[in-house]
């Protein structure tokens, strides 16, 4: 929670540099939208326009809500919500985002954001987005659970990421995805069972998952449990899973 009150401090004080110490590297922000990953602190200070902010108006941004959903010895998936006010406090922007806060040499910082979106909806349409998130998140538990690798990568959206053994990976396509380590792992137990989803954050075109599961032997025996964050996004039509973060791998 320090960590993230760093992170809004560093940002409310408009000093790039500065807010980019809040951050751990490489760092990534997936939502819906298109997004890159930022490999050092000064790469990710050369994109940030405060200017572009401040002509809306801005001043300054508060947190509405923090709520922790897992904690492990060296990462803390917390879900967020800030506001964006006016010097006179008329309020503005406001964004529900899951922080995948983790701690590298001693320091604790954001390594991630997985961006739900932006806006206010209502309870029926909340209703909407988190029913396809969660179907979102059975296509791609049914495609694993198949060790079907083809499968599992259209269940996906692109670039993808996932963060889990102290490690940032991004593929930026089905290729690139199929190339790597995903392939394996899925093959490494024989079931996956998803004990509980939560939609934490709601919005028209994100949506964050809290999962915990379960992983299965072919004699039904319990080899490891985990917990998760999966954030389901829209786009071009079909909601799939953008990025993931594991507790545990």
């Amino acid at each position: 929670m320090l960590a993230l009150d760093r992170y809004l401090e560093t940002w409310n004080s408009r000093n790039g540099a500065l807010w980019a110490t809040s951050l751990h590297y490489p760092h990534v922000r997936p939502g819906a939208g298109a997004f890159e990953v930022s490999e050092t602190a000064e790469q990710y200070a050369a994109g940030v326009d405060f200017a572009q902010t401040v002509r809306t108006g801005w001043d300054h941004t508060e947190w509405v809500s923090r709520e922790v959903l897992h904690v492990g010895i060296d990462k803390v998936h917390v879900a967020g919500t800030w506001q964006r006010y006016t010097a006179e406090g008329r309020p503005q922007a406001t964004s529900a985002i899951t922080y995948i806060v983790t701690e590298a040499n001693g320091h604790w910082g954001v390594q991630a954001r997985f961006a739900a979106g932006a806006g206010v909806l209502d309870s029926q349409a909340v209703a909407r987005s988190a029913e396809a998130g969660r179907a979102a998140l059975a296509a791609f538990f049914d495609a694993w659970n198949a060790h079907d690798p083809a499968a599992l990568a259209r269940a996906i959206h692109y670039p993808h990421v996932r963060i889990g053994d102290r490690r940032v990976e991004v593929w930026p396509s089905p290729e690139r995805f199929l190339d790597g380590p995903e392939p394996g792992r899925q093959r490494t137990w024989y079931q996956t069972r998803v004990d509980e989803v939560k939609a934490v954050q709601a919005t028209a075109n994100g949506v964050n998952l809290s999962v915990r599961m379960t992983r299965l032997g072919r004699d039904g025996g319990v080899l490891s449990t985990d917990e998760g964050v999966f954030l389901a996004v829209l786009r071009d039509g079909l909601w799939k899973i953008q990025a993931r973060s594991m507790m545990g791998t």
